[in-house]
């Protein structure tokens, strides 16, 4: 079953995220900067403390260093600092150039085309440019008031349910207020069944696109190793006022 990103999200900005090694207990991710569209150009910034904190649950940097964490090779952690020259271009790094004959194909892992792409910003947010080396990702927290778009996220927790998904699968995503850890989570389930979990950086603006308008999901990738299956889906968003006028 062929499954296609058609209206890719087109961010105005990216939040950097680490994940410590695979050696290591603490695997959950830390958001540690963020990359943004600003006056034309793209610029680059670690998280004030405050920031920091809220985003990752009041965890700290010294728990975040801890885990293993050096920063980001490319911009030195001062906190007060803008990074504003060659950003986008260090960032693209992580991906293969578009001119290269295999990039279609390397498009096709993350069910885009060549003709959906979008901006580099975007491309990034839709690979999220990880590398396997060095545990960073960027995550597109996604924009509440978005148009129609398509976007593949993966299902944070799906190793801990066990639920056995295919791909075409149709999921519900459902608010989950009463969760202990996140008043904004979400839930997908198959079959009135729990499978996982909105990433909690994106589970805000998907909280309120569910109360303003349509929203597919559909599991496309599946992958990872038997101790740790991972699940991909597509989710489609429609907004109502899309809907009317249609």
């Amino acid at each position: 079953m062929e499954l296609w990103i058609d209206s890719a999200c087109e961010p105005s900005r990216l939040l950097l995220c680490w994940e410590a090694p695979a050696t290591q207990k603490d695997r959950n991710k830390w958001v540690v900067g963020e990359i943004k569209r600003s006056s034309g150009s793209v610029v680059f910034r670690y998280l004030t403390d405050e920031e920091f904190l809220a985003l990752n649950f009041n965890r700290t940097r010294e728990q975040l260093r801890q885990a293993g964490y050096l920063g980001y090779p490319a911009f030195k952690e001062e906190l007060s600092e803008i990074y504003g020259e060659a950003v986008l271009e260090a960032f693209m790094r992580r991906l293969p150039p578009r001119r290269r004959a295999d990039f279609p194909s390397y498009l096709a892992q993350f069910h885009l085309r060549p003709t959906s792409a979008g901006s580099e910003l975007a491309l990034l947010g839709s690979t999220e440019a990880r590398l396997p080396s060095d545990g960073f990702s960027l995550i597109n927290p996604l924009d509440p008031k978005s148009g129609a778009c398509d976007v593949l996220v993966e299902i944070a927790g799906y190793r801990h349910y066990g639920t056995d998904l295919h791909i075409g699968d149709a999921l519900v995503l459902v608010a989950d207020p009463a969760n202990p850890y996140d008043p904004n989570a979400v839930r997908f389930e198959a079959a009135g069944a729990l499978v996982g979990h909105v990433n909690r950086v994106q589970a805000p603006a998907v909280l309120d696109w569910l109360a303003n308008g349509q929203i597919q999901a559909i599991v496309a990738r599946l992958n990872g190793t038997k101790d740790r299956p991972k699940a991909f889906v597509i989710l489609r968003y429609r907004p109502a006022s899309n809907r009317a006028a249609a």
